[in-house]
C-alpha cells in the first residue's frame, strides 16, 4: 500500500540530486578558482605598497680574510704550525678577557664563614646540631 509513496520519494530525491548537480558547472568553478587567484595577488601587491620592507643590515666584510688552502702554504706542516699559532693567540685574547679583578677565596676562609653562619643559626634556634 505505502510502494507508491516510497516510490515517490526516491523519484523525487533522485530529481533533486540531477537539479543539484546542474547548479555546480566547471566553468563556474574555473571561474571562482581563478577570482580567488586574483583577489590573493592583489592583497599581496596591496601589502607591498602599504608594508616598507625591513633595511637590509649590512655585513662589514673589510675584516674577512681569504681562506687558505694547503697549495698556497706549502706543507701540510707549516698549516699545522699556522693554525696553531692562531689557536694560541685566539686562547691569550680570551684569557686576558676572562680574567676577572675579583679576588679568590680560599677554602679556609669559606668553611670560616660556613662556622660563624652555623653558631647565628644555634644561637637562633637555641637547638645545636651535631
Amino acid at each position: 500500500m505505502f510502494n507508491w509513496l516510497k516510490e515517490y520519494w526516491d523519484i523525487k530525491a533522485s530529481y533533486m540530486e540531477r537539479k543539484r548537480e546542474a547548479t555546480i558547472c566547471e566553468s563556474c568553478e574555473t571561474l571562482k578558482m581563478q577570482l580567488a587567484i586574483a583577489n590573493d595577488e592583489k592583497r599581496q601587491l596591496l601589502n607591498q605598497i602599504l608594508y616598507k620592507p625591513e633595511p637590509e643590515v649590512k655585513v662589514d666584510t673589510s675584516e674577512l680574510k681569504p681562506v687558505s688552502t694547503l697549495s698556497h702554504t706549502g706543507s701540510w706542516r707549516v698549516r699545522q704550525q699556522m693554525l696553531e699559532a692562531e689557536d694560541r693567540e685566539k686562547a691569550k685574547i680570551l684569557n686576558r678577557e676572562m680574567k676577572s679583578p675579583v679576588a679568590t677565596i680560599s677554602t679556609a676562609d669559606l668553611e670560616k664563614e660556613l662556622d660563624i653562619v652555623a653558631t647565628e643559626r644555634e644561637a637562633q634556634t637555641g637547638v645545636k646540631n651535631a
